[in-house]
């Protein structure tokens, strides 16, 4: 099932808000530094849902696959998501030394939109 660019448009400017709101609280109740790290957990979680999307425009663009093809890019495709999420926290906690605790309610936040796109999508 293939998403259309408008399904796809829709997601980010779900996560944008969300990820916009939680940065907002953590602003309001901890600071700056603390909605810093909000948001860049949220884009974490926008770089993991655009690696998702690219992925599926990819196979769906492509030719038909078998069976065995479609499992190993699954694969690939939830190594390739898994890699960059663990390197962008990496960096965020190790590099940048932002807070955990506010980067992963970012991240979860983030992540929060694809939840909400499935439940309430009008197919």
């Amino acid at each position: 099932m293939a998403y259309t660019a408008r399904s796809v448009r829709k997601l980010a400017m779900l996560q944008l808000l969300l990820i916009a709101a939680t940065s907002v609280i953590f602003f309001m109740i901890y600071g700056a530094f603390q909605a810093g790290s909000a948001c860049f957990g949220g884009l974490v979680a926008m770089a993991n849902v655009l690696l998702l999307e690219w992925r599926r425009w990819c196979a769906d663009s492509g030719r038909a696959l078998s069976a065995g093809e479609s499992v190993r890019l699954l694969y690939r495709s939830a190594l390739e998501r898994f890699v960059l999420v663990a390197l962008l926290f990496a960096v965020a906690l190790g590099v940048l030394q932002l807070a955990p605790v506010a980067l992963i309610t970012g991240f979860i936040a983030g992540q929060l939109a694809l939840v909400i796109t499935e439940f309430f999508k009008t197919d």
